[in-house]
């Protein structure tokens, strides 16, 4: 389905929440009548918890969003709010992570709000740009903030899923070494995953998002025994795609003849073979 398809369906499917939450309020005010006008809602609190700091996400945004109800909402008799079907049309909102609504000792409704936590910011090949969270949930980017998460590239759709690099990304985020190396996630046309890090003058060929530690394993191999001795540009690009070894380019390539291993570790070979780069991988076990 085309990006721009699933951008359309998302915002029919909030239209529609909000026009139920609406039919609702209005349903309910009518059935409650005047035992709603006699003990009405004191109020509404919004806590945002952005533990993150991203402060994208205020609590006048939030009353602003449900804005056509939240005048609806304090005329109702506290024991009559689908306090459900208000989570419901919260969590629709693509700025929000969770929300929790709860109505408290006083007459109170107190709302919870955990904002996006986004993983990446995705630039697809249509002209799309989005974050995501963990869930693969999207969020539109905004010129009003900016997030420091690693950037995602390629083409998306039913063939390739934002989802599928859901476990790479978290790994990368939860892994400070890492977090700091690696500044996108490209993925080519072939689907390989190819990693950009801070150091420039080479990339990484993951493969695909099996085996993550043990690849980031052989390349901490390769960074600490390799790199240092033939230097940070002798290399174009690493692989980490086959199991076992450590497949690695010249920037300066040689003839096949010249190619040969060049380093053996304890659980991989680094091995410098453009023909083997290039071959089509064995299944990883």
């Amino acid at each position: 389905m085309p990006i721009d398809s699933k951008m359309t369906k998302q915002s029919t499917i909030r239209c529609i929440l909000s026009l139920a939450l609406i039919a609702y309020l209005v349903f309910a005010i009518s059935y409650t009548g005047k035992e709603a006008k006699a003990t009405p809602f004191a109020g509404i609190d919004v806590v945002i918890k952005d533990s993150a700091g991203l402060n994208f996400v205020t609590p006048d945004d939030i009353l602003d969003e449900i804005s056509n109800t939240s005048g609806k909402i304090t005329t109702l008799n506290p024991t009559t709010l689908n306090t459900d079907s208000l989570e419901l049309y919260l969590n629709s909102i693509d700025k929000i992570e969770t929300a929790n609504c709860v109505v408290m000792k006083g007459n109170r409704l107190h709302i919870d709000i955990v904002p996006m936590r986004p993983v990446a910011r995705v630039f697809d090949t249509s002209g799309a740009s989005y974050y995501i969270n963990t869930d693969g949930k999207r969020m539109s980017a905004d010129i009003r903030y900016h997030i420091d998460v690693p950037v995602v590239i390629g083409s998306f759709g039913d063939n390739y899923d934002t989802k599928t690099l859901i476990p790479l990304l978290e790994y990368i985020k939860n892994n400070s070494t890492w977090n700091s190396l690696v500044t996108s996630v490209n993925v080519a046309p072939s689907q390989d995953i190819f990693l950009v890090p801070a150091i420039r003058g080479h990339v990484i060929n993951f493969g695909d998002t099996s085996l993550i530690e043990d690849k980031f394993s052989r390349l901490h191999k390769m960074y600490n025994k390799v790199m240092p001795v033939k230097g940070w540009e002798y290399y174009d690009t690493l692989s980490v795609k086959w199991k076992g070894q450590i497949v690695a380019t010249r920037a300066k390539k040689k003839t096949h003849s010249e190619l040969t291993i060049i380093c053996t570790t304890d659980t991989a070979d680094i091995v410098d073979d453009i023909e083997t780069m290039t071959a089509t991988p064995t299944p990883q076990q």
